[in-house]
C-alpha cells in the first residue's frame, strides 16, 4: 500500500517527539522540510513519496545514537545527487560539517557502465569515510533501508544488490563494530540470494519473529529472577534476541551441522557494572543451570581483533526448554559492541580514542590504495580479498607477527616484511623446510625468506599473490623501471618491528601472540600472559582488570631487556595484624616479582621494609596504592644510589 505525504509527515512528527533531547529539533525539522521540497516531484519505485526514504535512513541513524549533524545529513543525503539543489546551498543552509557528509554520500555521476559507477561510488565513500567515519555509517543505514524495500525491483537486480550487500556492506558493518546493522544486512540479503534455504530455516523455526521474541522474553525473565533472588545488583540489565537466519545458515554450511545440532537459536545479553560481576554471574549460572562447558568463550581476557569483548556461554533454559547463548559484559563493552565506532559520538565521555583509531585503521589502508592505484575493478577485488577474507597469523624466525588474508603465499609474506625483500625473493624456508615462493601459508607458519640480487619481479608473480600490497609493488617494479633516473633512490620503507613480541621472554612455545587491546602496554610495564589455548598467548598489562578475572591460565612475563634495573621501595608503617596480607594482595594485583624483602623494627616501634623489584611506570601507581593502606606512613622510591624520589 502506497504511503501518502500526510502519513509520512505524521511519522516524522512522531520521530521528532521521541528524538534525543540533546538534538536541536528546529534544525532537524528544517532539514526535513528542505528535503521534502527538494524531492517533492519524485516517487520511489513502490510509488511512495521519495521523502519516505531519507526519513527512514535518518531514523536508523538516530537509533544508532549518532549526532545532530549525522541525522540532518541523512535527511539530505540524496538531495544533491537527485535534485536541482547544490552543495553550496546545503552549506549555506546547514553549515560546512553537514555539507562534507552530504558530499561524501553523493554518488559519482560519471562512469562507463552501472557496475563501474557503483564501484566508484563505494570507493569514494570509503575514502571520504577515512576522514569522517560518519559518512560510512550513514551509507550503511541507507543500504539497510534500500534492502528492506528491494521487493519492488526486478529479480536480477535484487540478486545483484543483495550479493553486493552480503559480500561488501555487511562485512563493513562488522569492521566498524555495528553488529545490529550487520545482522539485518545479512538476513535481508540472504532472503533474496538463497530464498529456498531462507524458507527452510524459517520453517524449521516454525515461528514468526514476534513469537520467537516472546519465547526469548520468557528466558530473560527466568534469568533475571534468579539473579535478583541471589542478591545480584538490580541495576544489572538482561536483554534477549533470536539469532538471525544467516548466522544459523552459516553454522549449517561451514560446520556441516544439521539444524538440530545448533544449540543457540536464542541469545541473552547480561550487562553488568564491572568485570568482576561478569565472572561472578558466569559462575552462578553454571552452578544453577545445565551448562555446555565446550561452548564457553572468554572474549574479555582475549578480545576479538575488532576490539569486541564479552563472555559467551550456553545454558539450558528450563522456562523455554531449550539451550540459549548467554553473553555477559559490562556497560562499556556493551556500548562498543552495540554501536561500534558510532559510540565515539554517542558516548563522548568514554576515553576510547585509541580503540576508535584501531577500528578504522583498515580505512587508512584504503586511503593508501587511493594514492597508489586507480583501477576501480581491481580496487573492489582487493577490498574483498584483503579486508573480508579470514585472517591467518604467521611469523618471522625472530617471532615478529604478520597478519595476512587466508590463501596468502610466501611471496605475499615477503612483501609484507619489506618491498625490497619481496622484489628479490628467490625461495624460502617454512617451518624449517625448503619451499618455493608460491607456497600457500597457514596460521602458525614460521617463514624465512631467501633473497638474491639477480631475482626481479615478473608478471607471473601477479598470479601467485593475494594481498594488495604485493600486487601494487610488483606492478610498480614492472611499470616504473623506465621512469627512474639513474640517481633516483627509493624512499626508505620502515621495516615493521614489534617491540612487544620481540622483547618478551617465555614466548617461544606460542605460535600466535597478540596484544589484548583492552589495556595499554609500554616497554617496561609489568605484563602478564593469558593462555586461552595451547597455541595462543594474549598479552595484558598486569594491572588490567580483565586479566585479573580471566578464566584462562595466566603466567607472569618479563622483558628480555630492561630500561631500568631494580627499584627499592622503602616503606614505613605501624605494625598491625593482617597488614602484610593487604600489601601482598596489592603486589599480586600488579603481578609483582619481588627479588628481595627486608624489614627491621625501629626504636619507636615502626617497621621499615625494603622491597626490591623490577622498575617500570607501574611503580608510581603501586606506591599510591600502598599509601592508601591504613597504618602505612610513607613510601619512598629509590631507583639508584644517586637518584632518590620522595613522595
Amino acid at each position: 500500500m502506497t504511503l501518502s505525504i500526510k502519513e509520512i509527515d505524521s511519522e516524522f512528527e512522531e520521530f521528532i517527539k521521541n528524538i534525543n533531547h540533546t538534538i536541536n529539533k528546529e534544525k532537524v525539522i528544517k532539514a526535513y522540510n528542505f528535503s521534502k521540497k527538494a524531492h517533492e516531484k519524485q516517487n520511489r519505485i513502490s510509488g511512495d513519496p521519495y521523502i519516505s526514504h531519507p526519513l527512514s535512513v535518518a531514523k536508523i541513524v538516530s537509533e544508532l545514537g549518532l549526532d545532530e549533524v549525522s541525522i540532518i545529513a541523512a535527511l539530505l543525503h540524496d538531495v544533491v545527487e537527485d535534485t536541482k539543489f547544490s552543495l553550496e546551498e546545503i552549506k549555506k543552509e546547514f553549515g560546512e560539517e553537514v555539507e562534507i557528509l552530504v558530499e561524501g554520500l553523493t554518488k559519482i555521476q560519471h562512469g562507463e557502465n552501472k557496475i563501474n559507477k557503483n564501484v566508484e561510488a563505494l570507493r569514494k565513500i570509503l575514502l571520504a569515510s577515512a576522514k569522517d567515519i560518519r559518512i560510512l555509517i550513514i551509507k550503511l543505514c541507507d543500504r539497510l533501508h534500500n534492502m528492506k524495500t528491494l521487493n519492488e525491483l526486478p529479480e536480477a537486480k535484487r540478486i545483484r544488490i543483495a550479493q553486493e550487500t552480503l559480500l561488501i556492506y555487511a562485512p563493513i558493518a562488522q569492521k566498524v563494530g555495528i553488529y545490529s546493522l550487520k545482522w539485518e544486512l545479512e538476513d535481508t540479503s540472504f532472503k533474496f540470494i538463497n530464498p529456498e534455504m531462507y524458507q527452510f530455516i524459517k520453517s524449521k523455526l516454525k515461528l514468526k519473529r514476534e513469537e520467537r521474541e516472546e519465547i526469548v522474553k520468557k528466558a530473560v525473565e527466568e534469568i533475571k529472577e534468579f539473579l535478583t533472588i541471589n542478591g545480584f545488583n538490580k541495576d544489572i540489565i538482561v536483554l534477549g534476541r533470536p539469532k538471525n537466519f544467516y548466522s544459523i545458515y552459516k553454522k549449517i554450511k561451514n560446520k556441516a551441522k544439521s539444524f538440530e545440532d545448533i544449540h543457540d537459536l536464542y541469545a541473552i545479553r547480561i550487562i553488568t557494572k564491572s568485570v568482576g560481576d561478569c565472572y561472578s554471574i558466569l559462575g552462578f549460572l553454571h552452578e544453577n543451570f545445565q551448562a555446555f562447558p565446550n561452548r564457553l568463550k572468554d572474549y574479555i581476557a582475549t578480545p576479538k581483533n575488532n576490539g569486541y569483548q564479552s563472555i559467551h556461554t550456553v545454558i539450558y533454559s528450563r522456562s523455554i526448554k531449550s539451550p540459549v547463548e548467554i553473553q555477559i559484559r559490562n556497560e562499556e563493552m556493551n556500548k562498543l559492541a552495540e554501536f561500534g565506532v558510532a559510540a565515539h559520538w554517542k558516548y563522548k565521555n568514554l576515553k576510547e580514542d585509541k580503540k576508535f583509531e584501531k577500528k578504522i585503521a583498515w580505512l587508512r589502508e584504503v586511503l593508501q590504495w587511493e594514492k597508489e592505484h586507480k583501477d576501480d575493478q581491481e580496487f573492489l577485488n582487493l577490498l574483498k580479498f584483503d579486508f573480508f577474507e579470514d585472517e591467518i597469523f604467521v611469523f618471522t624466525p625472530k617471532n615478529d607477527l604478520f597478519t595476512l588474508p587466508e590463501g596468502a603465499t610466501v611471496l605475499d609474506f615477503a612483501y609484507a616484511v619489506h618491498t625490497e625483500i619481496g622484489n628479490h625473493a628467490q625461495k624460502a624456508k617454512v617451518n624449517g623446510l625448503n619451499c618455493n615462493i608460491d607456497k600457500v601459508l597457514k596460521s602458525g607458519d614460521i617463514i624465512e625468506i631467501q633473497t638474491s640480487k639477480n631475482i626481479k619481479p615478473s608478471e607471473k608473480w601477479l598470479k601467485i599473490i593475494k594481498t594488495s600490497k604485493a600486487r601494487l609493488k610488483i606492478k610498480d617494479a614492472l611499470n616504473l623501471k623506465h621512469k627512474k633516473s639513474p640517481n633516483q633512490n627509493d624512499e626508505k620503507e620502515e621495516i615493521p618491528f614489534e617491540v612487544l613480541k620481540e622483547n618478551i621472554q617465555l614466548l617461544e612455545d606460542y605460535k600466535k601472540i597478540r596484544n589484548a587491546g583492552c589495556c595499554s602496554i609500554e616497554y617496561g610495564d609489568q605484563i602478564v600472559g593469558i593462555i586461552p589455548n595451547k597455541k595462543e598467548i594474549v598479552i595484558h598489562n598486569a594491572s588490567c582488570e580483565n586479566a585479573r578475572y580471566t578464566l584462562s591460565k595466566k603466567i607472569p612475563l618479563k622483558w628480555k631487556k630492561e630500561k631500568n634495573k631494580d627499584v627499592t621501595l622503602e616503606i614505613i608503617l605501624k605494625d598491625r595484624f593482617g597488614i602484610l596480607i593487604d600489601m601482598l594482595n596489592i603486589f599480586s594485583e600488579f603481578n609483582l616479582n619481588i627479588s628481595q624483602l627486608n624489614s627491621q623494627v625501629q626504636k619507636d616501634g615502626r617497621v621499615k621494609m625494603n622491597i626490591t623489584t623490577l622498575d617500570g611506570k607501574f611503580i608510581e601507581r603501586l606506591a599510591d596504592k600502598l599509601r592508601n593502606i591504613e597504618y602505612v606512613e610513607s613510601v619512598k622510591i629509590n631507583r639508584s644510589l644517586l637518584e632518590k624520589f620522595k613522595f
